[in-house]
């Protein structure tokens, strides 16, 4: 079975009716690998967001918020500078993003001080739960002390055109802790008040800590065990 990205059981859970689930279904339990070409970029649209989710990723990990007026004149510049609609709405979309991430306080998921950041293995990226290879791409992980012991956590920066709902997002927090539970466990203790899914599109986020809680449901497993159980 290829790798499933958790935007795809965003989407899953999203069609309307049994049929398109079943079609769905099966195409993630039985599609075949593309080869990508050496220059290919990311079809889907990947890339259309790392500028925005880059300066994200830069104001967490120096916790400098004037990365934010710099790479918004810097998008500005090259939004005027350009006749392509298209690419005038990259731009401009990115900005927006920034733009709403200036009010967005990183206080409460990132410690004072960082002890270090922590490499994450291209090995890890591929999650196993009941033989479904899960795919993740966590931003940034990190590890800091408190109370003496030695702790890991991390964010999850995910950029999709009009974001997700709360409860959808908390199924990349979800996958997220699973991830730090099998992979640093052993070396670290597991923050979940440090561990973060952030939608960077409507600059929203939920902590592991309000999942457990009650707050944020778990979906993961359920949301697997019905594409299982679909013929």
């Amino acid at each position: 079975m290829q790798k499933i990205a958790i935007k795809e059981l965003v989407d899953f859970r999203r069609k309307s009716n049994d049929n398109a689930k079943k079609r769905f279904a099966y195409k993630l339990k039985n599609r075949v690998a593309k080869e990508k070409a050496k220059n290919d970029e990311d079809s889907k649209g990947g890339n259309y967001w790392v500028t925005s989710t880059s300066c994200i990723y830069n104001v967490f990990k120096h916790n400098k918020n004037d990365f934010y007026e710099i790479k918004i004149e810097e998008l500005t510049n090259k939004r005027e500078s350009t006749e392509d609609k298209k690419v005038k709405s990259m731009f401009q979309q990115n900005i927006d993003i920034l733009n709403n991430f200036k009010d967005f306080n990183f206080d409460d998921i990132r410690p004072i001080k960082i002890s270090k950041f922590v490499t994450v293995q291209k090995v890890h990226k591929v999650f196993a739960v009941d033989d479904f290879p899960l795919h993740l791409n966590p931003s940034l992980l990190f590890s800091h002390e408190r109370n003496g012991k030695t702790e890991i956590g991390a964010i999850w920066l995910v950029p999709q055109i009009r974001g997700f709902k709360k409860d959808e997002l908390g199924m990349f927090c979800e996958i997220l802790h699973d991830f730090l539970i099998k992979n640093y466990s052993h070396d670290y203790q597991v923050s979940d008040d440090l561990c973060v899914a952030i939608d960077t599109f409507n600059a929203q986020k939920v902590v592991y800590e309000e999942m457990l809680k009650g707050e944020i449901p778990f979906l993961v497993q359920k949301i697997l065990d019905e594409i299982k159980n679909l013929n």
